[in-house]
């Protein structure tokens, strides 16, 4: 795609097609000088995962509260204690860090 140059003061810039700023889903973006040329590339936005993890790790003090008192409810306790719930397709990796 071929776009040309426009005047904004004593800068230049380039005007982007609604179509390519809405498929990124732009609202910034950043330039790189690379060896091929100028790189414009949306900045990364953050999935809703991503900032739901970010949440969590803010609030880890309060989430290990919170998990400690679930682990002397009476009910959880009986959940975890019956022989009938088993554990076997939990994959253990994920408490280690």
């Amino acid at each position: 795609m071929v776009k040309s140059l426009t005047n904004v003061g004593n800068s230049k810039a380039v005007i982007l097609p609604s179509a390519l700023v809405k498929r990124y889903k732009m609202k910034k973006v950043i330039i790189e000088a690379t060896e091929a040329g100028i790189l414009i590339r949306p900045v990364e936005t953050k999935t809703s995962f991503q900032k739901k993890m970010e949440r969590a790790r803010k609030n880890k003090a309060a989430l290990y509260k919170q998990m400690e008192e679930e682990a002397g409810n009476p009910k959880t306790i009986a959940f975890y204690n019956n022989p009938k719930n088993t554990f076997e397709d939990v994959d253990i990796d994920i408490f280690e860090a």
